[in-house]
C-alpha cells in the first residue's frame, strides 16, 4: 500500500516538474519568382519528459477553394510520433460564415480565460522569437502603408508578448521587407518556448473556474 502511494506520489512529482518544450514554425510563400521550395517542418513539436516522448503536427496543406458561391480554406494536417511516423492525419474545410463565427467563440473564450492565460504567458521561458515577412503589392504607396500596419500590429504583439514574460528572454527577431518589383507575401515565423507540466495543470484548472464561472457567457 505505502510503496504504491510512494510511487504514485513519485510519478506525479515528475509530472508536474517536467518539462514542456514547444516550437511553433509556419512558412508561406506567394507570388516568388521563381517559386522556392516548400521548406520541411511547417507546423508544432511538442517535446515532453525531457524528451523521452516527442509529437509534431504538421500542417502540410491549405489552399483556397471556390465553391459554387462560397469560398473555403481547405487544411491539411498530420500528426507524427516516435520516428516519424503518422499517428493520426485530418482533413478540414473553413468557409468564411463558420471562420468568422470560429473567431467570435474564440474571442469570448480568450475574454473569459485571461486570468489563466496571463498566468500562463508570466511562467513561460522563451528561447527563440523569429517573425520574418516581406510584402509587395500592385503599387508603391500601398506597399509602404501596409508595410507600415504591419509594423504596428508586430510592434504590438511582441511588445505585449515581452511585457508578459516574468524569465529573462533573447530580443525577438523582427523583419518587414518591402518589395516593390512585383506582387509577393512571404512569412516566416519560429518561436521556441517552455514551461513546466504543472503550470499547464494549474492554468486548465484557473481556466475552467472561470469557465464555469461565466458559461452562460461562453454558452450562450
Amino acid at each position: 500500500m505505502w510503496i504504491a502511494l510512494t510511487a504514485l506520489l513519485l510519478i506525479t512529482v515528475i509530472l508536474i516538474v517536467s518539462p514542456v518544450t514547444m516550437e511553433i514554425k509556419y512558412n508561406y510563400s506567394y507570388g516568388e519568382k521563381p517559386p522556392r521550395e516548400r521548406e520541411p517542418g511547417r507546423g508544432i513539436r511538442v517535446s515532453l519528459l525531457w524528451g523521452l516522448i516527442n509529437l509534431r503536427l504538421q500542417l502540410s496543406s491549405g489552399r483556397l477553394n471556390r465553391r459554387t458561391f462560397t469560398p473555403a480554406l481547405k487544411l491539411k494536417a498530420k500528426l507524427f510520433g516516435k520516428r516519424d511516423a503518422t499517428t493520426a492525419g485530418e482533413k478540414t474545410g473553413l468557409s468564411p460564415r463558420r471562420a468568422v463565427g470560429l473567431y467570435r467563440k474564440t474571442l469570448t473564450i480568450y475574454r473569459v480565460a485571461a486570468p489563466a492565460n496571463r498566468y500562463l504567458l508570466s511562467k513561460i521561458n522563451l528561447h527563440r522569437f523569429s517573425w520574418r515577412t516581406a510584402l509587395g503589392l500592385p503599387e508603391a504607396g500601398q506597399t509602404g502603408m501596409a508595410v507600415g500596419f504591419l509594423w504596428a500590429v508586430k510592434g504590438n504583439a511582441t511588445s505585449y508578448l515581452y511585457r508578459s514574460l516574468k524569465c529573462a528572454a533573447p530580443g525577438p527577431e523582427l523583419e518587414i521587407l518591402p518589395v516593390f518589383d512585383q506582387m509577393l507575401a512571404r512569412v516566416r515565423f519560429d518561436c521556441i518556448f517552455s514551461l513546466k507540466m504543472g503550470h499547464i495543470i494549474y492554468t486548465g484548472l484557473l481556466a475552467g473556474w472561470h469557465f464555469l464561472k461565466n458559461r452562460r457567457q461562453v454558452w450562450g
